[in-house]
């Protein structure tokens, strides 16, 4: 299996594995440059205190890592993000199960271990979670995730007939922790695999860690894959703007909502990473299988160790009950979409809901032949395969439309935030190159090999409805260490459905347009 394939397969409760080789940061020649960009919100750009400071890294913990310094000078703000990459690095030694050389690998591996303080901490955190979720939260699942792996979704009768008898031993088998000796003894077939907590632990972390380094600075915020903490002044002055991903099941959708946060942490549960099948491996602890009953599940709060253990937990619970123990706990808020589009929340979250500003939208000027059909999107279906290569990169991928004449119209996804390897992208990024959306992030999971689904709604960037005629789809693709590919393909909107597609290319799967009523 290739090792994309077990990075897909090994997600715990679809959370990420914490990789040394990904995250050595404290040698930046083995993650290439970090990119940074300073913006300035005021003219006056001595005015250090309205500064912000932008950094994005690729292959972070397996994923991405954003940081936002606000209200410090570049020097400052570089030292800052220096003591989280420090930081992150020191904390994967010794919380990886990728590799057995870090210290979790030697418990794993011996069974009793005395402990770090950090590790101790975590261990005995993932326990006191596991009792407050009744087991729906779980860190000893590290041996059935192996079965899984090696399954390859394959499932004969002894492969079920090892996870039957693997749920029961887990979940009678101990774990011993003395505070005093400060060791850790784990019984038969426990295997500890915390990631579901332990990078909301890394971003506490290396959030202190920063802070205590640079104590000039007024504001910040780190972004692991989409799970969030900030801290402090934002860039806009107020509250940090966090969008959330709604149900809908297109990867460019428009966050549902836009939440408004202070000194507070976001954490991202659910079934949005997926591997080619469509399936998620969040597993439920007591049975072993993959929960299915919960679309996602987003939970605001105080720390994000916490909020990233409730977010896992909530997806395999009850919704009822789940809810009901979040709003026990002071300082904590949740949203929860079921599989049947069903939402349930706390009695808080609309208390962190930003107010929509009054939008408008008025279609160009056309009569009514010419104005885009009525009830009519274009479903873009696209597929990012798995290849088995060495050093595998997740490629960057650009989707847009233009007019006849190739006058841009609306950019629908454009993935990869890396100036260094997005600049790959030339056709793109020659003629339409553009700042991202203004949030200062996005909640939602990282797009790695899968199948994913594009709409547009006939709107251009500005938000107008366009009229009906002939456009074009472009899409294209570049891989770090890879190839590139451009494609388009041209479609007429008007009242009337049609479909087709495009070949596979080297770095992306078959493109299929269908141009349809949805309602």
């Amino acid at each position: 299996m290739s090792a994309a394939s077990r990075k897909i397969l090994s997600l715990h409760l679809q959370r990420f594995r914490l990789r040394p080789l990904m995250i050595a940061m404290a040698l930046m020649s083995s993650l290439g440059t970090l990119q940074a960009q300073q913006i300035q919100s005021s003219p006056n750009s001595q005015q250090i205190q309205h500064s912000s400071h932008r950094f994005h890294q690729d292959h972070v913990l397996g994923t991405s890592l954003d940081v936002v310094v606000t209200g410090t000078n570049a020097q400052q703000a570089q030292l800052a993000l220096n003591s989280i990459q420090n930081e992150i690095s020191r904390l994967d030694a010794i919380l990886s199960t990728w590799k057995d050389q870090t210290e979790i690998g030697q418990l794993n591996q011996t069974k009793k271990i005395q402990a770090s303080a950090e590790l101790f901490e975590v261990v005995a955190a993932c326990e006191n979670w596991r009792s407050q979720t009744c087991g729906a939260f779980d860190a000893r699942l590290g041996q059935l995730l192996s079965l899984w792996e090696n399954s390859q979704h394959v499932k004969p009768v002894e492969t079920e007939q090892q996870r039957q008898a693997l749920v029961s031993q887990l979940q009678s088998a101990k774990i011993q922790l003395d505070p005093q000796q400060q060791t850790i003894q784990i019984e038969g077939n426990i295997k500890i695999a915390p990631d579901a907590y332990a990078k909301g632990y890394i971003i506490d972390r290396a959030l202190a860690a920063a802070r205590q380094q640079v104590p000039e600075m007024q504001g910040l915020m780190i972004d692991i894959g989409g799970d969030i903490r900030v801290w402090g002044q934002a860039p806009q002055g107020n509250a940090w703007h966090i969008g959330v991903q709604g149900t809908e099941h297109y990867d460019n959708a428009a966050p549902q909502q836009t939440l408004k946060l202070n000194q507070q942490a976001i954490a991202f549960s659910g079934q949005g990473y997926r591997d080619l099948s469509g399936q998620t491996h969040l597993l439920n602890p007591k049975t072993g299988q993959p929960a299915q009953q919960v679309e996602h599940c987003v939970v605001v709060g105080k720390c994000a160790a916490d909020a990233d253990a409730l977010a896992t937990a909530l997806a395999a619970m009850p919704a009822n009950e789940g809810l009901k123990l979040v709003e026990q706990l002071a300082g904590y808020d949740a949203k929860v979409v079921l599989s049947n589009g069903q939402t349930q929340q706390t009695s808080g979250w609309n208390s962190l809901v930003a107010m929509p500003e009054d939008v408008h939208l008025q279609p160009i000027a056309g009569n009514a032949a010419s104005s885009w059909p009525a009830g009519y999107q274009a479903v873009i279906d696209l597929t990012i395969p798995r290849l088995n290569v060495e050093n595998y990169r997740v490629p960057y991928v650009s989707v847009w439309i233009t007019d006849s004449d190739k006058k841009l119209v609306r950019t629908l996804a454009v993935w990869g935030k890396d100036q260094k390897w997005i600049n790959s992208n030339y056709v793109w990024w020659r003629r339409y190159g553009r700042q991202m959306p203004n949030l200062d992030a996005v909640a939602k999971p990282s797009r790695q090999p899968g199948q994913y689904k594009l709409a547009w709604d006939g709107k251009d960037d500005h938000g107008k409805l366009v009229a009906a005629g002939n456009y074009i789809m472009h899409i294209e693709t570049t891989r770090e260490h890879g190839g590139h590919s451009y494609q388009s393909m041209n479609f007429e909107v008007k009242p009337k459905a049609s479909s087709q597609s495009l070949p596979a290319q080297a770095e992306v799967g078959a493109v299929k347009l269908n141009f349809q009523r949805f309602n």
